[in-house]
């Protein structure tokens, strides 16, 4: 019993001798300290999630999939172009053919695989809303696609 006492003495001088210099040292500052335990974590964080590694942006997506086919710039002329039987089309006019407003919608259906006309026969442009669902969970993969459809409108001659 004199041990815990003594013990549970120890532990509330040090904490009485370390509060006020850590008081002290926010008030100065304004800012508090982090814990050693979470200093640590910081200097070695690594995201895990596609949305913390910036992998759910538009134009990182937009080159990882569509860059190929569409060109960096989405006129058409990606690498791949050539040997399609059908050319891609250009994606910087899409809001130009439709009446100067971006089809979203639209353009959504071809992405996510909704937009396929079958009497045209297998369309070459894979769906690539199922692929990401593969890849990523639901929430992630419509993410990617509404960041997609924004980097597309970004690209719209003017």
């Amino acid at each position: 019993m004199k041990h815990l006492s003594c013990l549970v003495g120890v532990i509330a001088l040090a904490l009485v001798a370390v509060l006020p210099a850590h008081a002290a040292q926010e008030t100065e500052t304004g800012v508090t300290p982090p814990v050693a335990e979470e200093a640590e974590t910081d200097m070695v964080y690594d995201p895990e999630s596609p949305m913390e590694k910036g992998k759910i942006s538009g134009a990182y997506q937009y080159y990882r999939l569509c860059a190929v086919c569409h060109g960096e710039e989405g006129r058409g002329d990606g690498p791949m172009s050539r040997m399609l039987k059908t050319p891609p089309p250009d994606l910087t006019q899409l809001a130009r053919n439709n009446g100067g407003n971006f089809p979203f919608l639209r353009v959504l259906a071809m992405i996510d695989g909704r937009n396929m006309v079958e009497v045209h026969g297998n369309r070459e442009m894979p769906v690539w809303g199922q692929l990401l669902t593969r890849e990523y969970d639901q929430f992630v993969a419509r993410a990617i696609e509404l960041e997609l459809l924004l980097h597309l409108n970004s690209l719209q001659v003017k």
